[in-house]
């Protein structure tokens, strides 16, 4: 399995975890090294939508967001 996999697949897992801090860490290091994803934009975004401390992780999210492609 590529890294690229594992790196989205761990995304997935975080997200159902409910460790969405760190998703959105990991979706950072995702994007340096593979580039921007919508997928992964839309998976957090849903997974955030839904989360207790959406507005704590809006900040990051959003830097996240604005990350050019």
């Amino acid at each position: 399995m590529s890294r690229r996999q594992r790196q989205l697949d761990a995304l997935c897992e975080l997200c159902r975890a409910g460790a969405l801090t760190r998703a959105v860490d990991l979706a950072f290091e995702h994007f340096a090294a593979f580039g921007r994803s919508e997928a992964v934009v839309d998976l957090l975004a849903e997974a955030i939508a839904g989360a207790p401390d959406a507005e704590d992780l809006g900040r990051r999210f959003a830097e996240l967001r604005a990350t050019p492609s």
